[in-house]
């Protein structure tokens, strides 16, 4: 059974945490995941001081999986966790948007994300549906900064977990993503988490 499991890495001359993200993750602004993964007591309170030889975490290395002819998810999550009952979780794992609407449908040929079981959330996705888009905010409230450019109509979000936050228009439910942002989840088409 195939299993992805968190990395160990061993720091070279020159490296920085943005280039080991995108090396691992292909794309260097998850740099945080590997600093908040408990790599801040090796790496100090400057995330721009990492010196050779350190040893670092790499959370939620996940597998990639090119579909064969005739597989489900069903089959890929019987191969990658002995349970195939487990697809939900590849199919929610940032696989929705390449998919499509029907997870009983997917194509040959197409590179699908494999998330670890073990250590690492569930990642979940859901699209913005609000004809305005949605804020990325430093905390569930309206009022807390923005962070970075916020999502139009139609994007898909990730999230790890829902919090309580601001009540908006009747809902206090926030996606919490893995790039450290909050968004309302009463602008997306899961409301609810």
């Amino acid at each position: 059974m195939a299993q992805a499991t968190p990395a160990v890495y061993f720091v070279q001359s020159g490296d920085t945490l943005s280039g080991i993200a995108q090396d691992f993750y292909g794309d260097g602004s998850r740099w945080h995941q590997i600093y908040d993964y408990c790599n801040r007591q090796v790496i100090g309170s400057d995330p721009d001081l990492i010196h050779p030889g350190e040893v670092l975490y790499i959370p939620e290395v996940h597998a990639v999986h090119t579909v064969q002819p005739g597989e489900s998810l069903f089959k890929i999550a019987q191969d990658f966790y002995g349970d195939g009952s487990r697809w939900p979780q590849i199919y929610d794992y940032c696989n929705r948007q390449v998919i499509g609407p029907n997870p009983d449908l997917i194509h040959p040929g197409v590179a699908l994300f494999i998330p670890a079981l073990t250590g690492a959330p569930v990642v979940k996705t859901c699209t913005v549906t609000s004809s305005t888009g949605l804020f990325h905010r430093a905390a569930p409230t309206s009022q807390s900064a923005k962070v970075g450019q916020g999502s139009p109509q139609g994007d898909v979000l990730t999230y790890f977990e829902v919090v309580n936050g601001e009540t908006v228009l009747g809902n206090h439910l926030w996606g919490h993503s893995e790039q450290h942002y909050y968004f309302w989840l009463g602008g997306t088409d899961h409301p609810n988490g």
